[in-house]
């Protein structure tokens, strides 16, 4: 992402990386926060001379061997502290947002945005005049630019998912393909050695389930409220159990959370938390039930009775 900033702030960026940018910029008041931060640093150094790609990384690999002298003949060497500084603050604040985040945005060439949850990945199959075709592993969220021309198919394990234009989330954790629309209609196939099975069509607020268990779709409407809470922030609890709680907590910070008390699993909460950092969330739950909290290396333990 730096290097990409460096060719934003110099005017060298393509359509895409400028894309890029604003994207990460709007996801978060820290990521813009960073973004003005950057700029300004960028503006101040007093740099006119254009940094080939790649050069802040080179800067940082010198760095941490010596000390990068203020101005030297090679462009590396000529660059101010500003930029090494630059550099570094956005490492700083894009490994430590995509800590509580837990997940990670892309942009494919038709406009399309795909965020992959923790460890999710995403693989292009064919991107061509006619078709566009990926899998998934792990939970996505799609927002897909409507093509009518090229019809967007995400393949999983056991499912196939065909769109024009539209947003939903898949889940595949576990033996299963979970799919949530958000707007548009999706087309869920089952799939068995290669060959469709049952295929259901889902509109707005409703979910597709095929899993190991039943052999066709499960379709019903989803009341899940923090189905997308990991890439949103907002996190509503209704009289729900902390088990459910620890759940939830988990998969949108991608921390470790425990209790000291297993009875503490049974308690319930009600609450709301909106882009909260976990461990400010973590507080508000402890303080709810007048308990003591840790919380150190990703990982939570909740100390004392709770109700």
């Amino acid at each position: 992402m730096e290097e990409v900033l460096a060719k934003y702030f110099i005017g060298e960026a393509d359509k895409d990386e400028i894309s890029l940018i604003e994207s990460w910029r709007s996801e978060s008041e820290s990521n813009a926060k960073a973004f003005l931060e950057a700029k300004t640093v960028w503006l101040n150094s007093g740099l006119e001379i254009h940094a080939p790609v790649g050069v802040l990384s080179e800067i940082l690999k010198e760095s941490s061997a010596k000390q990068v002298p203020f101005m030297m003949k090679s462009w590396v060497k000529y660059a101010s502290a500003a930029v090494l500084v630059l550099a570094i603050s956005l490492l700083f604040v894009l490994n430590q947002n995509s800590t509580d985040s837990n997940f990670s945005n892309k942009q494919l060439t038709d406009g399309s945005k795909i965020s992959l949850h923790g460890e999710s990945s995403l693989e292009v199959i064919a991107f061509t005049d006619n078709i566009r075709e990926v899998r998934v592993t792990g939970k996505a969220y799609f927002d897909i630019e409507r093509d009518e021309s090229r019809p967007f198919i995400i393949h999983t394990d056991n499912a196939k998912i065909e769109v024009l234009g539209t947003s939903f989330l898949i889940d595949t954790y576990g033996a299963k393909t979970e799919v949530c629309v958000e707007s548009g209609l999706v087309e869920l196939s089952k799939m068995k050695n290669g060959k469709k099975e049952v295929a259901v069509t889902l509109s707005k607020g409703e979910m597709g389930l095929i899993n190991s268990v039943n052999k066709g779709i499960i379709k019903k409407n989803n009341n899940n409220l923090n189905y997308l809470a990991w890439k949103t922030k907002i996190i509503s609890f209704n009289n729900s159990r902390m088990s459910e709680v620890k759940s939830v907590i988990e998969d949108v910070y991608g921390i470790e959370v425990s209790f000291e008390n297993p009875s503490f699993k049974e308690c319930k909460l009600t609450a709301k938390f909106n882009k909260k950092k976990p461990k400010d969330a973590l507080e508000i739950i402890a303080r709810t039930f007048g308990v003591e909290f840790e919380y150190t290396n990703g990982k939570a333990i909740l100390k004392g009775k709770g109700c």
